[in-house]
């Protein structure tokens, strides 16, 4: 894998423990010539990533909207900057460029990027495996989620295959780059629709 994407939070109110993983999953991932490809950000997890990548030397292609630009929260690490007027054209140049996607702890915006990645996959729409990075059982709650609906048949249990789950942000980095991708038959996943 040349390009993975990582999905991940700008917060700066998360703990010490989830900044120092990030910071370790942009390390592991330039150590091993992968382009990092991120949302562009400069602080919370997202900052931590991107300065763990350029420590090991590594590329990082920061995607983000011109809103946060204003913000001041582009990072000026990144090798190259794309800025887009809207979120939505963010979310999509994100996957577009993505061999591979790690998610790692997030808010709002990190859970809408893992979903329209996860349905994205389901519907045949890209090939690229799908790692969750369930730091401190930061993501305990979303995996819950997942599970009652599968419960309640709003989704398919086969839809758990569509990506995986590590507690151990470098673990992730090394599952990923051994996984293959492959585009998944929506005939066998989705009867009539994404849900």
């Amino acid at each position: 894998m040349e390009h993975i994407t990582v999905y991940c939070s700008s917060s700066t109110r998360a703990s010490k423990r989830l900044h120092d993983a990030a910071e370790a999953v942009g390390r592991a991932l330039a150590t091993h010539g992968v382009t990092v490809i991120y949302g562009g950000g400069s602080i919370g997890l997202m900052g931590a990533l991107a300065r763990g990548c350029k420590a090991e030397g590594g590329r990082l292609i920061g995607i983000t909207t011109q809103r946060l630009v204003e913000l001041e929260q582009a990072s000026r690490d990144c090798d190259e900057l794309e800025v887009y007027d809207t979120m939505r054209e963010r979310r999509r140049r994100l996957l577009e460029l993505a061999d591979g996607v790690l998610v790692l702890p997030g808010g709002l915006g990190t859970l809408e990027e893992f979903f329209e990645a996860l349905v994205g996959r389901q519907l045949a729409e890209h090939g690229s495996p799908i790692g969750l990075v369930n730091i401190d059982g930061a993501m305990n709650s979303l995996l819950l989620m997942l599970d009652d609906l599968v419960h309640h048949r709003f989704v398919r249990a086969s839809a758990r295959d569509l990506f995986f789950v590590e507690d151990d942000g470098i673990v992730a980095v090394e599952r990923l780059l051994r996984t293959k991708g492959g585009l998944v038959d929506p005939t066998k996943m989705v009867p009539s629709g994404p849900d």
